[in-house]
């Protein structure tokens, strides 16, 4: 099994358009890996782990080097090891994502982000 696994798009896959960006909408992914994770959660390993964490008392040292703060950076980086990170799609979602993508983003490249498009 892959430590990070990908996820298919069951759903419609929406790009959203603002004056300055353009963003794709992963909310299916989003909503698998909260499922991923409660399910992580709930097995003993991590739930041990996380409830330790949960019940430490803070140190009142805030520098990134207190333990529990080792402890929630190591369980983090477990956690998203186990989750998806990637979204799988269709050739056609892929084609279509693309030319909404392509559409949305020209209209709103300002004329540097064109040239250095250009050139590169």
């Amino acid at each position: 099994m892959s430590t990070n696994p990908k996820r298919s798009v069951t759903g419609p896959m929406y790009i959203e358009a603002t004056a300055l960006c353009v963003t794709a909408d992963v909310t299916p992914l989003v909503e698998n890996n909260v499922h991923d994770l409660l399910d992580l959660l709930m097995e003993e390993d991590f739930f041990e782990r996380f409830m330790a964490i949960a019940c430490t008392e803070p140190t009142g040292v805030h520098d990134g080097h207190a333990p529990e703060k080792l402890a929630v950076e190591e369980l983090v980086a477990e956690l998203v090891e186990r989750l998806a990170t990637k979204v799988s799609l269709t050739g056609m979602q892929a084609v279509r994502v693309a030319d909404q993508m392509r559409t949305l983003g020209a209209a709103r490249a300002v004329p540097a982000q064109r040239a250095e498009d250009g050139a590169a």
